[in-house]
């Protein structure tokens, strides 16, 4: 199909679900960030994330709204913009489909301003190239999840993620066993579930039981008492609405016999769900609560959205079973194709000796800085310095840096930088050790050069998207890490 003719709607079975498919995203995003808020409270002393809260409110109201939908967008990406490079992994995927969302919207608009289509075909049309574009992306960040995993380190039961992660899961969750027994399955386990979502959602035949599948680990994950996880599992529920449905569904066909007054009352009751628990969590941090007491008001109050996504998709999970989920109608336009590419470049920075963190390479014990590279295949191509150049600190009066003093991390010198740049005390001290340079190096700040390097701050461009993870010495084996 041609571009000319790939944003055309074609015959529809009812009017109703022309545009049910992107109201259904609409409302699934917006539960995703409400539950992203219930993780990550910074929203509340922010104007921005204010705004953020108004725009979901909105967009959970008028899901189907395109004016919404844009408006949703731009707060969310202002919003963690301004967190960066300090989000999580999900996060910035979010972030990048976001951004492809918008870039859907404009491009579909720009294709269809001349034929004046009305405006649920409109919104139709750009469901259906939004498909396509959030599919791969989200089959690209399955993928790499499971690539940066396949390192000697996380084959290790002693320090693998797999086996830390599980024994944290089993102290919260004791009805899971946590022997030793369980290490090697664990591990593996973890890693064929992990390569066979995406296989499984790349494949049309196989969608639909993946997604089963998809919803039954990331409730499993879930448990995890880790701060945001329920945070990603919730953003995936969402987003695996696109392998379920085009814009021939309905996806609200369980819902179709309630009352229009009950479609409201619903909508109040997720709001009234998301207050309360920021309502909890807040008490709870002022009576002296701790991060877990809050972190689990937030799993609470995720498990009744989670329940309503999973309810609305369960239609078409037990109708369609085994058999085909809907192909997207129209190829997306070419220019759409850049958001997966940037998806994929941004997985593979680690290997491009960029950012290790925020590549999706979450819980998966890599290592590619120095001459530790910890990967059974993928070799670092060394076109850029940041991964090289590290730093031991020996000591300073700086509380951050104290603590790599005594874990005996190693850090980037571009983080080091990050860090002296942006402290304020003047009697600033850090006494180290650079890979460059194999003498201890004293920085004092007081009376140091105006042009010490140290005192530097990165250009905005890359202090926003760079961000390099601690280290592990390069001799042992690298420890589990976000």
């Amino acid at each position: 199909m041609s571009e000319d003719t790939a944003n055309q709607s074609t015959t529809r079975p009812s009017a109703y679900s022309l545009d049910a498919s992107l109201g259904c995203i609409g409302i699934g995003i917006a539960t995703a960030s409400f539950i992203h808020m219930l993780s990550f409270p910074w929203w509340m002393s922010m104007i921005t994330g204010q705004l953020l809260l108004a725009a979901t409110l909105l967009l959970l109201f008028f899901p189907r709204s395109i004016f919404v939908l844009c408006l949703f967008l731009l707060s969310s990406l202002t919003f963690w913009f301004q967190r960066l490079p300090f989000v999580p992994n999900h996060i910035f995927f979010e972030m990048l489909i976001h951004a492809s969302m918008i870039g859907t919207v404009l491009a579909v608009g720009a294709c269809n301003w001349k034929k004046r289509l009305p405006a649920v075909e409109l919104r139709a049309a750009i469901y259906e190239q939004m498909r396509p574009v959030i599919m791969s992306s989200l089959i690209i960040m399955y993928l790499f999840t499971v690539l940066h995993k396949l390192n000697w380190d996380f084959l290790n039961p002693a320090v693998s993620c797999a086996v830390s992660m599980h024994k944290e899961l089993a102290a919260s969750v004791p009805i899971i066993p946590s022997s030793e027994w369980t290490q090697w399955p664990t591990i593996i386990g973890t890693l064929l579930i992990e390569l066979a979502i995406p296989i499984g959602l790349w494949w049309r035949t196989t969608r639909v039981a993946t997604v089963i599948l998809g919803l039954l680990f990331h409730w499993f994950l879930a448990l995890h008492p880790h701060g945001g996880i329920y945070s990603f599992s919730h953003l995936l529920y969402a987003l695996y609405a696109v392998f379920l449905f085009s814009s021939h569904d309905n996806p609200f066909q369980i819902w179709q016999r309630m009352p229009k007054f009950g479609v409201l009352a619903a909508k109040l009751a997720a709001v009234f769900i998301f207050g309360l628990a920021c309502f909890l969590q807040i008490r709870a941090y002022r009576t002296g609560g701790s991060f877990f007491t809050a972190n689990a008001i937030g799993f609470y109050a995720w498990l009744l959205f989670a329940l309503w996504l999973t309810a609305t998709y369960a239609p078409m999970l037990l109708k369609a079973g085994w058999r085909s989920a809907p192909e997207p109608m129209v190829r997306p336009l070419r220019i759409l194709w850049i958001f997966p590419a940037l998806v994929f470049f941004n997985g593979y920075c680690p290997y491009l000796s960029l950012k290790t963190t925020t590549a999706f390479s979450m819980f998966a014990n890599i290592r590619t800085e120095g001459t530790g590279n910890n990967h059974l295949f993928m070799h670092r191509l060394k076109l850029f310095g940041y991964q090289d150049d590290l730093v031991e600190v020996l000591g300073s009066n700086d509380r951050q840096l104290q603590q790599y003093v005594k874990t005996k991390d190693l850090l980037t010198w571009f983080e080091l930088r990050r860090i002296t740049s942006s402290r304020k005390r003047e009697n600033l001290f850090v006494k180290y050790k650079r890979s460059k340079d194999p003498e201890d190096i004293l920085f004092k700040k007081k009376g140091a050069p105006k042009d010490a390097e140290l005192l530097k701050p990165h250009p905005w461009y890359l202090s926003r998207f760079l961000v390099f993870r601690p280290i592990g010495r390069l001799d042992k084996p690298m420890p589990c890490r976000h």
